[in-house]
């Protein structure tokens, strides 16, 4: 008797733990699938997402009637094309330089492919159906004749984006016209260390909210896992975060921007509500993301989300035929509207000595120097098919654009402002 008790109290021991083991499994098991599939992705350097509506069209136009806003039968119209559009993006690190990188980013615009970027082996590939696009948005024959006609005018070769066809540009070309746009830029190496850190904050902000969240597998869909965390969860991460990322981009202004983000955070700070985020993961790999948006508004029903599809990889080439884009004109359009000048003619080359001169002294204010030191980098940085900056002395730089020929001074300290005069030095 004593060892048949003694056996029933072993094995109804051994049978509340192994049950209370299995729940504990089944708690943990959709963490370590979620786990594994983060170390997978991107892993071999080549992954592609894709972005896009999801849920119920009805259900958002619904619960948008339902806030009380005027929705228009052309306001639904707009969602329905949204919901016929997505974005996606992919990208291949190749080899083991920079330069090796592939990168694509598509949009399709209520069925029609109405963006397709790539870089393929440092040249920028770009295609927009402007005519098609333009019609499909209600513009008229004569509309797109003028903005053909202006858009020719200013750069000619942008016309053959009009015809649906492609065209390229040099890499290092495109730097200098972003360079120009946003004035001075960090190197690519300190942009490569800053891309880093920032997505290692992303991921350590990721993997506090799931290591705080239940996760469940959908009984009627083993390849879906529901993820519930909440506002109040959301929020202090969010705070970490932003703490983090600008400590990263702007160190020095760190300590007063961030007691002012977080002041900002906590003032608008939902109320504590469950969160709830579906995900879908395949043999260890994700698949989809999706987050119900109409969960975060008063009194809707229904499902509205934003989708994310996740691709293993995708293969990016460089398209065949691609017409090579003239950069000078649209620089020398950016040196016109930039300085309040024209875009061409005998002006273009006073823009340019104009920018070159504030471009000097731009790094000057950067590096705490004085403008002349930076002059011959400014000129380099400047320098494009079509324009030619030579310095001829100290804090002197001669400008050459077309027939056009500029002379520009930089002032003795950051105070002043560069004097431009036209004809040689």
């Amino acid at each position: 008797m004593k060892r048949f008790l003694a056996g029933a109290v072993a094995g109804v021991t051994a049978l509340t733990l192994t049950v209370g083991c299995a729940n504990q499994f089944q708690q943990l098991e959709p963490k370590l699938e979620l786990k594994k599939a983060a170390e997978n992705l991107g892993a071999e350097g080549k992954a592609g997402f894709t972005l896009k509506a999801g849920g119920s069209v009805d259900d958002v136009i619904a619960a948008a009637k339902k806030s009380g806003d005027t929705i228009t039968a052309e306001d639904e119209e707009i969602f329905r094309k949204i919901y016929n559009s997505s974005v996606t993006m992919a990208w291949d690190k190749a080899g083991e330089s920079v330069t090796d990188d592939r990168l694509q980013v598509t949009a399709n615009i209520d069925g029609v492919t109405g963006l397709d970027m790539r870089t393929v082996d440092e040249v920028f590939y770009l295609k927009v159906p402007v005519t098609e696009l333009a019609q499909k948005f209600g513009a008229s024959s004569s509309d797109i004749t003028e903005m053909r006609s202006g858009l020719s005018a200013e750069a000619p070769t942008l016309a053959a984006l009009f015809d649906g066809e492609w065209v390229s540009v040099a890499a290092a070309d495109l730097k200098k016209l972003g360079e120009q746009v946003g004035g001075v830029t960090a190197a690519a190496a300190d942009q490569q260390v800053q891309s880093e850190k920032l997505a290692a904050e992303f991921k350590t902000s990721a993997e506090n909210l799931l290591e705080s969240a239940d996760v469940v597998r959908d009984e009627q869909d083993k390849k879906h896992l529901i993820v519930t965390t909440s506002t109040g969860k959301a929020t202090a991460e969010a705070k970490r975060l932003a703490e983090a990322a600008i400590k990263i981009i702007s160190p020095e202004a760190a300590a007063e921007a961030t007691a002012s983000l977080q002041k900002e955070i906590d003032k608008n700070a939902p109320a504590d509500k469950p969160i709830v985020l579906d995900i879908w993961v395949d043999n260890g790999k994700f698949t989809a993301f999706e987050i119900n948006y109409l969960q975060f508004v008063e009194g809707a029903t229904g499902r509205g989300t934003v989708r994310v599809e996740i691709a293993d990889s995708i293969d990016i080439t460089a398209p065949s035929g691609a017409q090579k884009l003239d950069v000078a004109p649209i620089f020398e359009a950016l040196a016109g509207a930039a300085s309040g000048g024209g875009t061409s003619g005998a002006g273009s080359a006073e823009n340019w000595a104009e920018l070159v001169g504030q471009q000097a002294v731009l790094m000057a204010i950067t590096e705490q120097g004085k403008p002349a030191n930076y002059l011959k980098k400014a000129a380099t940085q400047m320098a494009i098919p079509g324009v030619k900056v030579q310095v001829v002395r100290k804090g002197v730089a001669q400008v050459t654009s077309g027939t056009s020929v500029a002379c520009v001074t930089v002032p003795a300290t950051t105070r002043g402002e560069p004097k431009v005069k036209a004809g040689a030095c």
